[in-house]
């Protein structure tokens, strides 16, 4: 395989290496918060979940500010693969086991509109981020797992027709991938460009009246009276209620309101490497209808085009931010398992970020303090579930209600040992890879 990256640069920067930063429009224009202020909701963290939950808020006349520590998009929202899908960690009828009828019922409501919400979002207000509605396919490596998504499959259709089962050959059609049990089909999922769906969702919010300060970190976050104190380097923002959105960027050392706030999500590192734009006779065969694809294992392996035909694939990481070359060998080796004929195609763009793991595996919407409210831990499913919370988030600090927010309001748990979450993810990995490899001969 060749890679048009100079492989003696060291280290490949998750940012500014990522395809989006060659395909996105420019980001809006924004200065850094400077001088002393008040907002009626400070939103700390310009990615997917803090935008959506300021457009929203603008859309509903409420004064917002969104103070980013670097640019707009930086983390995840920038870095991620792009797939909008169906789902979370857990299907239906374990979501009205873990929260009751009532409150179970609301989120799988808010599960199974999540596709439809993104795209319907993009169409409304214009976004020009590439978005390309043509279906999510699951493919099964095994026959145990095929059986598993029957059960899935069955799990969603008791409250929603979203999901069909695939034999073999079916699979083999929509994905143009061989060798697989069968699968999944979701009609309503697809992918967008994140960065870009990020950056117009700045622009669009600072239409509507936001705004927004990148480069703008928060120092810290403190109760004057009956209004919250955001400090930053060159200013004070007063706020009467604060939402937090910084997912897998949540800072460590955190004090005050927010100390410890890091220790309910683990952040992990995802790779994502991208081809050259592939010829039309090699579009025929990988993925010729377009679709997401994630090879379902438990350690999943996702693939999507880009708008110029490059196939962009991504895997698990390193337990550290700095990448370096050799770390995208193993996803460029296990495309090639699923499509063969990939082989000797270019590999252009090399990049990856971090995503948030909570101990529960889904996301949570916490209110850490009265009107200091977190919502984060997207475990890999940012681009729509991120959409979704935002707006909860929104909703939420409007209403006051929570009998009626989608996303339970929680006390999220804890990682003991927090401090060395690098050798527990790295131990994870390993010990899931072994499980997938022995797999295949059980």
């Amino acid at each position: 395989m060749q890679d048009k990256l100079d492989v003696g640069k060291f280290p490949i920067d998750g940012s500014n290496d990522a395809l989006w930063m060659a395909t996105a429009p420019s980001a809006p224009v924004t200065a850094p918060f400077a001088g002393s202020a008040s907002t009626d909701v400070a939103i700390v963290g310009g990615g997917l979940t803090g935008l959506n939950a300021a457009l929203e808020l603008s859309l509903q006349g409420v004064s917002v500010t969104v103070l980013d520590s670097a640019s707009i998009g930086f983390g995840a929202s920038g870095r991620a693969g792009g797939q909008v899908n169906l789902g979370l960690n857990a299907g239906p009828a374990e979501l009205l086991r873990r929260f009751g009828k009532e409150q179970g019922q609301r989120l799988i409501e808010l599960v199974l509109d999540t596709p439809q919400t993104v795209f319907d979002l993009i169409r409304e207000h214009g976004l020009q981020c590439d978005a390309v509605q043509n279906g999510w396919v699951q493919a099964a490596a095994n026959e145990t797992i095929w059986r598993s998504q029957h059960a899935t499959a069955d799990d969603y259709n008791a409250h929603r027709n979203m999901l069909r089962v695939l034999d073999a050959d079916e699979l083999s059609e929509l994905s143009g991938a061989s060798g697989y049990a069968g699968g999944l089909f979701c009609e309503s999922a697809g992918s967008v460009q994140p960065l870009a769906y990020t950056r117009e969702l700045a622009r669009v919010a600072l239409l509507q009246g936001a705004k927004i300060h990148a480069h703008s970190a928060v120092t810290g976050i403190d109760r004057v009276g009956d209004q919250w104190r955001l400090s930053t380097s060159n200013g004070e923002l007063r706020a009467s209620k604060v939402l937090i959105c910084t997912n897998g960027y949540t800072q460590p050392q955190s004090q005050g309101q927010l100390k410890g706030l890091s220790s309910k999500v683990i952040p992990v590192r995802s790779v994502l490497a991208a081809t050259a734009p592939l010829s039309d006779n090699l579009r025929k065969s990988i993925l010729p209808n377009e679709v997401t694809f994630v090879d379902k294992r438990r350690l999943i392996l996702y693939m999507r085009y880009d708008r110029d035909g490059r196939l962009c694939v991504g895997d698990h990481g390193p337990t550290r931010d700095g990448f370096r070359m050799e770390d995208f060998d193993a996803v460029k080796r296990r495309a090639l398992k699923v499509f063969p004929q990939l082989e000797g195609v270019a590999w252009d763009y090399h990049w990856g970020g971090r995503l948030a793991v909570t101990k529960s595996g889904l996301p949570f919407m916490h209110e850490v303090a009265p009107g200091l409210i977190a919502g984060m831990g997207f475990n890999g499913r940012g681009v729509g579930m991120g959409t979704m919370m935002g707006r909860e988030l929104a909703r939420y600090v409007v209403s006051a209600d929570k009998s009626k927010t989608r996303f339970p309001l929680s006390s999220p748990k804890t990682f003991a040992l927090h401090r060395f979450h690098r050798a527990g993810v790295d131990m994870a990995v390993k010990w899931y890879a072994l499980q997938d490899h022995l797999d295949r001969y059980r």
